[in-house]
């Protein structure tokens, strides 16, 4: 083995040992840091100054990266780095009401990134270039514990419906005023169903769901949502969650596909937060 995959907590997450800057990226450690995610669902690599370029090589041992619909907020030299900061272009902190720091405080729901696509991401990479004294961590819930705990009468009535999950729905969700979204750009983004029970290439069974999603398809709306709102509560008891803490030059890759996140409060008017993100892009169909 050339990695040493050291256990986080709840026996979900590990931290990264043995890649060390600038290492090679060699068939063998790239199947070692994909088994690795699969196992873990969250990867830890602390204390690392990693260049733009090295992130995105390191993105990209998992697969194809996507490029984000937003152009000022793509790296300079590398536009499959989002920058996710609550810092302007002109060195300021955001204020509160402004749609930056809306889609910030959005985050602050469970959610998994992409579920609104016919095929959502694999996985995604955060950096941590610089992180608040206090507040501003990232939880992550195991989406596999908390379906094999699920009451017997539970499993059984959401195992075969699917939950329709829409950008527009979550966009008009976030906690503060958004921008309008025009017809066309709607259009962009019409709803999808998954199955809200996801099967894996290994056989294992998750929950999928998040702030993404609008409603269970077939049933009637309150129900459904007080449905889903008793699910993603238990799903996300403490026994499920690792919570994050950052510091900088944090790295940590998460697998969309078997895990929920969100960000916790911070004083985002007035503590710098900025980090890098890439995601790289699913190849497989929600089953």
């Amino acid at each position: 083995m050339i990695l040493e995959f050291e256990p986080l907590s709840n026996n979900f997450g590990a931290r990264l040992h043995g890649l060390d800057d600038g290492r090679v990226l060699d068939d063998g450690l790239i199947n070692e840091l994909r088994s690795g995610l699969i196992e873990n669902g969250v990867l830890l690599l602390r204390g690392q100054e990693i260049s733009p370029a090295r992130l995105v090589q390191l993105g990209r041992a998992f697969g194809e990266l996507e490029i984000l619909p937003e152009p000022d907020k793509r790296h300079p030299d590398h536009p499959e780095i989002f920058d996710l900061t609550n810092v302007r272009k002109d060195g300021a902190v955001v204020d509160f009401e402004e749609p930056q720091a809306v889609f910030l405080r959005g985050t602050e729901r469970w959610h998994t990134d992409s579920s609104f696509r016919e095929i959502p991401c694999l996985c995604t990479m955060l950096y941590a270039l610089e992180v608040p004294e206090s507040g501003g961590e990232t939880q992550f819930a195991n989406m596999y514990a908390a379906f094999k705990s699920l009451p017997t009468s539970l499993r059984n009535e959401i195992e075969d419906k699917k939950l329709v999950h829409s950008y527009v729905y979550s966009r008009a969700n976030n906690p503060g005023r958004m921008d309008p979204m025009s017809p066309e750009e709607e259009s962009k983004y019409p709803p999808v169903a998954h199955p809200w029970v996801r099967t894996h290439a290994d056989g294992r069974k998750s929950l999928y769901m998040g702030a993404h999603v609008s409603h269970v398809e077939g049933m009637d709306l309150n129900e459904g949502r007080a449905l889903i709102q008793e699910v993603l509560a238990g799903a996300t008891e403490e026994r499920f969650v690792y919570q994050h803490v950052w510091q900088a030059n944090d790295l940590v890759v998460w697998d969309n596909r078997s895990t929920l996140h969100r960000l916790r409060p911070y004083e985002i008017t007035e503590r710098r937060r900025v980090m890098h993100r890439v995601t790289v892009a699913g190849v497989d169909p929600v089953v």
